[in-house]
């Protein structure tokens, strides 16, 4: 077990106070815990993975993911045994750490705010203004610009109705929206119910019916809906609406 844990000197800075950052490679099964912060901590899991335990539920939490502690909050951490977590953290206080109490205990981090985790400025002169440089960038991109959760869901669905006949791959829109897919595919079940893939599979259905309501052929109706594959675009017409293409086509009224 590997642990970089410099002292910070308490500046008492006023909006985002810096009080402790390190990283540990964590032995398999090491926890900590049960424990209570006077402040607010994040650690960024970098690999490996482990449990943390808040309010009553348990989480598993991967690469790329930041459970939350609050102040006052009685919680427990635990490496896998057999995937021991490597981690990094910061704690702070202030007047905006606040915000991050509206955050869910376990978050995907952007690619692009790994380095708010870095601890190597500890030792360093003025370690703690640097640090606190790293929170404000933080903050800003997760409460100052960053979508709201419904935003998230309303730009994913205009993403998929304006471009359901190309080929969409759940994969890029995580990207494109710096989430992780899972964190993303349980965020628009949560909100709509369905998968992001069946909510695709609805806008094209919905459109294939209107392509041969309008006396489209079928193999033209299968491309305007972004199927390539006539025989695919009949196999998912048949099991929604239980009849083929073609003999719905025919069923419509003259």
């Amino acid at each position: 077990m590997r642990t970089f844990n410099p002292m910070l000197t308490n500046r008492h800075l006023q909006d985002l106070n810096p009080l402790t950052v390190g990283a540990e490679d964590c032995a398999p099964g090491h926890s900590f815990g049960p424990a209570v912060r006077p402040y607010t901590l994040l650690h960024y899991v970098v690999s490996g993975q482990g449990i943390f335990q808040t309010g009553g539920v348990t989480y598993t939490v991967g690469p790329g993911e930041v459970f939350r502690i609050l102040p006052g909050e009685l919680t427990l951490y635990r490496a896998d045994r057999q995937d021991p977590w490597s981690y990094r953290w910061v704690g702070f206080d202030g007047t905006l750490s606040a915000a991050f109490a509206s955050l869910p205990p376990v978050f995907p981090l952007p690619a692009g705010l790994v380095a708010c985790f870095s601890p190597e400025d500890g030792g360093q002169g003025a370690a703690e203004y640097r640090v606190a440089s790293r929170l404000f960038r933080l903050y800003a991109e997760l409460f100052g610009t960053a979508p709201r959760r419904a935003d998230y869901v309303q730009r994913v669905q205009d993403y998929v109705d304006a471009g359901y006949m190309t080929q969409i791959r759940v994969g890029e829109i995580a990207a494109q929206l710096h989430l992780d897919r899972r964190y993303l595919t349980r965020l628009f079940r949560e909100k709509t119910g369905q998968t992001i893939q069946e909510y695709l599979i609805s806008v094209r259905m919905a459109e294939a019916q209107r392509c041969l309501a309008q006396g489209l052929p079928v193999g033209e109706t299968a491309e305007r809906c972004g199927y390539g594959d006539v025989f695919l675009f009949s196999k998912m017409f048949k099991r929604r609406f239980g009849v083929s293409p073609a003999n719905w086509k025919k069923a419509r009224p003259s």
